[in-house]
């Protein structure tokens, strides 16, 4: 793939703990050594700038703004996984990561990316002892740390974590451990948070506005009910495998004072400096085009977000319809470079988490016979859907709702017919309360996956989990037989920035979690759809 660079990480995790924060600032942490060298250190003290200084980095870092890193941490798996995107290109002769043979440079960027920015700063804070003297911007650096560290246990499996720092040949994390780690991390932050909050109002307009590269503009209520809504999302992920800790966690979430993200907050999203890597993706290099499950699923349900998610495809014979690729189909180089691209524009923000996920997970959490706070499985049900209408500006939200006939269309390749299948469900919009438990399941999943969008390492681990939306199986597989024809990826492989780090960990880890086999078709702890 000629646009997609390669990064190695410099640091294994052997020296992990043993990092300093005068050695491990790099290139791509915002220029973080060239400003502290600049700015002396008294007046870095002053307000927390010492501290507030690297969060930038970590928070632009859960989803990369940069073109080729987020190439490979996010759209060469996890987008095209979930079915939002598909690439119309033969890269590495149409052998690589949608045919479920993974290419280890690309897998890379999915582990590199969180442990260079993110895990390897949160240790900057611990070595520095920021942690006790600014709590508060040490809350934001635990939830970025949770939302970077989450994505790459839901991509691989066991990872490093609990024990970065402590020693120095870091033992993996299994994921139950992981998940256990990450609410404990979530509530220190969130404690943290709300302390400051409750006191002041206005404290982050001094300590952390200047600094914070989301939407929220640094306001500590938003980043405490965005926290919220991530220990709410794992707190459902493990729903399958740990009911009861799952509920703990999930109305502890809800109760808590500052609660969710509510429709006024908007969703947790990320500006860019400069393109938005998505739109440079689509249109400079011609790598990403829409996924056919979303031109099959929206365009079914005669969804009016679907003209606001993608445009026309270019070829004529495609009479100036939305039109998706299959995912892992054998390619011809140019046969589908016409086809629906993704609707972008120059500097819009990255979505991290949009406002709509939080009503979906309160609704499956009442059908799950949950405490979420009042409200029925229904009415968050339906209030997401209007979130995400308003997120894309698009009208029509009631006769939607209310539309209990239409369902998803079947697929049809114009290039080859081979490719063709029947809808991948009939599911339809409008509730109903006398559907059976699945049947409710499928419609509040199949609504989060079109406000997800276009968020593939979400995407994918909610249709791990739960099987929904249905998807279409790859027609050519790769995997020489670790991932069953017909069936779906699991997981990714251990790429060399594990294996060359510490191969004893890793395996130590396959052996544990996977019975010595660090194979694609594996499920995570939590993944027992």
């Amino acid at each position: 793939m000629k646009k997609l660079k390669n990064i190695k990480s410099a640091i294994t995790l052997s020296a992990i703990a043993l990092l300093s924060f005068a050695t491990s600032c790099r290139k791509d942490m915002n220029g973080l050594n060239q400003d502290l060298k600049q700015i002396p250190q008294p007046l870095l003290s002053i307000d927390g700038k010492e501290a507030s200084i690297l969060l930038p980095g970590m928070m632009t870092n859960i989803e990369s703004p940069t073109n080729y890193i987020y190439q490979g941490q996010q759209d060469l798996g996890q987008d095209e996984y979930a079915g939002y995107t598909a690439v119309p290109s033969v890269f590495l002769g149409n052998v690589n990561n949608f045919t479920y043979s993974f290419v280890s440079d690309w897998v890379d960027y999915c582990w590199d990316t969180p442990q260079q920015n993110i895990l390897n700063t949160w240790l900057q804070w611990k070595l520095k002892g920021f942690d006790t003297k600014y709590p508060d911007l040490y809350g934001i650096a635990l939830i970025c740390k949770v939302f970077g560290a989450s994505r790459a246990a839901d991509t691989f499996g066991p990872i490093p974590y609990s024990k970065i720092g402590t020693t120095a040949n870091v033992p993996f994390d299994t994921v139950q451990d992981a998940y256990n780690a990450f609410f404990a991390d979530l509530d220190q932050a969130i404690a943290a948070l709300s302390a400051i909050e409750d006191k002041d109002p206005n404290a982050y307009k001094l300590r952390f506005q200047a600094f914070d590269n989301s939407l929220f503009k640094g306001d500590y209520a938003k980043w405490i009910r965005a926290a919220n809504t991530l220990k709410l999302r794992l707190a459902i992920r493990i729903s399958n495998i740990d009911a009861a800790k799952s509920k703990t966690e999930a109305e502890s979430a809800v109760s808590n004072k500052y609660g969710v993200l509510e429709a006024a907050d908007g969703g947790f999203f990320m500006n860019v400096s400069g393109e938005n890597p998505i739109d440079e993706i689509v249109t400079s290099w011609g790598d990403m085009r829409l996924g056919a499950p979303v031109g099959s699923i929206l365009g079914g349900l005669k969804d009016p977000r679907l003209a606001k998610m993608a445009l026309p495809a270019d070829d004529p014979a495609l009479n100036g319809q939305v039109e998706g690729i299959r995912t892992g189909i054998p390619l011809t180089t140019g046969t589908y470079s016409n086809f629906s691209k993704l609707a972008t524009s120059f500097g819009a923000p990255l979505k991290i988490m949009s406002v709509a996920e939080s009503f979906f997970l309160r609704s499956e959490g009442v059908l799950r016979g949950w405490n979420m706070g009042g409200g029925s499985a229904q009415s968050f049900y339906e209030d997401g859907v209007k979130a995400s209408f308003s997120e894309y500006g698009a009208g029509g939200v009631d006769a939607y709702l209310a539309d209990a006939t239409s369902t998803p269309a079947a697929y049809v390749d114009p290039k080859n017919a081979a490719n063709n299948a029947p809808p991948l469900s009939n599911i339809t919009v409008k509730w109903n309360d006398g559907d059976p438990m699945a049947r409710k399941l499928e419609r509040i999943i199949t609504q989060k996956w079109i406000a997800i969008y276009p968020e593939g390492y979400e995407g994918w681990a909610e249709f791990r989990r739960t099987g929904y939306p249905h998807q279409y199986p790859i027609t050519k597989n790769d995997s020489q037989g670790k991932v069953a024809n017909g069936d779906f990826v699991k997981r990714m492989p251990y790429s060399a920035t594990f294996t060359n780090a510490s191969k004893a960990q890793v395996d130590a880890a396959v052996a544990k979690e996977f019975g010595g086999d660090d194979s694609p078709g594996k499920r995570l702890w939590w993944d027992i759809n």
